[in-house]
């Protein structure tokens, strides 16, 4: 028996096989890449997401704690909250009333206690408004822990009263957070 040799030739197999290979694994890497830089933007919008949320987060616990420290200072002082109650039954009473508006630019306000003026007070903005009832708070010992009920009242139909209105509340909110014992609302003549 002869043995025959046969020469096959792969050559072009090979080839065809490298260029599927080489294919396969560039295809790989791109989408590799792709998955990559996906992840990364996903990462990246996740860690700003949950250092927002911490923000918001520590932002709503603040005013938590505030709210709370306010509350227990109410729960303390319930003796001298039903005392101040009692009193203003009696008509002991801090009220400002807005009498003036000057075209919006500034305002006039009236401040009484138990029907006696105390004070006309004329101001531009809050701050200016703040501190002028931060005077009168301290001429009437707000420091000494009294409970001070006040009202704020105006007349809603008024030009500028949509103006005057937040200034001092968002006055009298600023001084709350000093003076625990002050609470404060606002009464529209109009309604």
């Amino acid at each position: 028996m002869k043995i025959r040799q046969i020469i096959l030739d792969f050559t072009s197999l090979l080839d065809i096989i490298m260029i599927i290979l080489f294919f396969f694994i560039l295809f790989t890497n791109m989408d590799t890449e792709t998955a990559i830089t996906k992840a990364e933007e996903k990462e990246s919008e996740y860690s700003n997401l949950v250092e927002e949320i911490s923000r918001e987060r520590s932002d709503w616990q603040d005013k938590a704690e505030k709210e709370w420290s306010r509350i227990e200072a109410v729960n303390e002082n319930a003796g001298a909250n039903q005392k101040a109650l009692l009193e203003f039954d009696n008509g002991a009473i801090l009220s400002m009333n807005i009498i003036d508006i000057n075209s919006g630019e500034d305002f006039t306000v009236s401040i009484t206690e138990n029907n006696k003026k105390l004070v006309q007070v004329k101001w531009k903005d809050s701050e200016d408004f703040r501190s002028q009832l931060l005077n009168v708070l301290k001429n009437l010992d707000a420091d000494s822990g009294n409970v001070i009920i006040s009202t704020l009242t105006y007349d809603g139909y008024s030009l500028g009263t949509e103006k005057a209105v937040p200034l001092v509340e968002n006055a009298v909110r600023d001084l709350q957070e000093q003076y625990k014992n002050l609470y404060f609302t606002t009464i529209n003549v109009t309604r």
